[in-house]
């Protein structure tokens, strides 16, 4: 279409030139001027329709485009809403596990502290007539029963809450893929938006009947077609990056993938382990109750990794975010934090699994949940965040996180990251740091 914008421009060009000559020449005479105008309004005309035809076919390219960036926006509008309500159905369900979990683990132990089959017998020996053993027999039951109760309740919740985190990875994805399309979106409007404004200015330039004002135009329309030609090199370009980024995103999922059934495996045997000794000790009297509490709480810190990978805790506390054993990635699926978690196992530091974890809430739930702490801004510490330029683009729900590889005088920081939107490794510097939180693994 450009060949034959400039074409139409170029032959309106020689038109308007040859019949340019007898008015500039000031010897010329009045009737002849006036001939070689008329020449000149003629030849326009009979490319007016040409012109207007490459107008409106381009306009109508622009609303459609321009209609198509609405519908995207409502798309990510109600990500972003559903987003919202599934981080809050995450956390409630987290909470809940970790509650019921302190619970069965305080029975657990009151049961091997007590000898709770010791006691069961001695109940039903002891006891003074066949309807005292009755009653006692029917409260053990019960007991069992509302433990049994519990614990598939548990797996019931756990079940849930890997749907739920499973639903956010998939938003995550549709987010990036939707703002990816967005963007470029806005770059073929651009694209498209300036060659409706060469073709616009070629139809001023073809019924231009004044020297001065060809010249103006054309001086126009050149400065136009070279935006043109920027806006289709820059969307070249974008287009090789999206490329380049989804290739990496290849990649690093069918490595990750691996690792996830692997863990997913171990998993499903120790939740199995898990149920089958809290059976057998499922019920243990009031009075021991107060005897365990102080080693719940000691304990409780390492429920915090609710997600299909398992966490073997590290052997300097319980609430700590480093582990120095191998585990499976609990971010796998090619985004930011899956980039930052591999940055830091390839020193021998795996970071724990942070609920809801996405990006930009590291910066709260991280140091939260004991995972990472608040540290200053410094080469190789982890950067997290909302803010438009840190992410690259706005309201975003999910965040962003990078790894800072250097901190500038005028306060930017240069970061190294990896993601849909910017490629496995991309780099970027002088971004500013207002709103950026600096973390470090406990």
């Amino acid at each position: 279409m450009k060949k034959r914008i400039i074409s139409a421009i170029l032959l309106s060009t020689v038109v308007l030139t040859a019949a340019a000559a007898p008015v500039s020449n000031v010897f010329a005479d009045t009737d002849s001027d006036i001939a070689a105008q008329d020449a000149t309004i003629s030849s326009a005309q009979s490319a007016k329709a040409q012109a207007q035809a490459q107008v409106d076919s381009l306009q109508a390219k622009v609303n459609s485009l321009q209609q198509k960036q609405a519908s995207t926006k409502a798309e990510i509008t109600k990500i972003e809403n559903e987003a919202k309500a599934l981080n809050a159905q995450i956390q409630a369900l987290t909470e809940s596990i970790a509650q019921r979990t302190k619970t069965l683990e305080a029975q657990a132990r009151s049961a091997q502290v007590n000898s709770s089959a010791t006691n069961y017998l001695d109940a039903v020996v002891n006891s003074k007539s066949l309807t005292d053993v009755i009653q006692k027999v029917t409260a053990i039951a019960t007991v069992s029963s509302a433990n049994k109760q519990m614990l598939e309740q548990q797996e019931q919740e756990q079940k849930e809450l890997k749907q739920k985190s499973e639903t956010v990875k998939k938003n995550y994805n549709q987010f990036v893929a939707l703002s990816q399309s967005l963007n470029s979106q806005a770059q073929e409007l651009t694209s498209q938006q300036a060659e409706l404004k060469v073709a616009t200015l070629n139809y001023q330039a073809t019924i231009a009947t004044a020297q001065d004002k060809k010249d103006s135009l054309l001086a126009e329309k050149a400065a136009a077609q070279k935006a043109a030609q920027e806006a289709a090199a820059k969307q070249a370009a974008y287009e090789a990056q999206q490329k380049q980024a989804a290739q990496a995103q290849a990649a690093s999922t069918a490595a990750t993938t691996k690792a996830v059934e692997q863990a997913t495996s171990s998993s499903s045997s120790s939740s199995n382990s898990s149920s089958s000794s809290s059976n057998s000790s499922s019920s243990s009297s009031s009075s021991s109750n107060s005897s365990s509490s102080s080693n719940s709480n000691s304990n409780s810190n390492n429920n915090n990794n609710n997600n299909t990978t398992v966490v073997t805790p590290p052997s300097s506390g319980g609430s700590s975010g480093i582990n120095s054993t191998p585990i499976g990635n609990p971010y796998a699926g090619g985004g930011c934090t899956d980039y930052v978690w591999q940055h830091f196992a390839a020193q021998g530091i795996y970071i724990r699994n942070i609920m809801p974890g996405n990006g930009g809430q590291w910066a709260s739930n991280g140091p939260a949940q004991g995972v990472l702490h608040v540290v200053g801004a410094a080469p190789g510490v982890i950067a997290s965040g909302f803010s438009t330029d840190f992410v690259g683009y706005a309201g975003s729900p999910y965040g962003h996180v990078a790894i800072v590889t250097g901190v500038n005088s005028d306060g930017t920081i240069n970061v190294i990251e990896g993601g849909s939107g910017f490629g496995w490794g991309h780099t970027r510097s002088h971004v500013s740091a207002a709103g950026v939180t600096f973390l470090m693994p406990n």
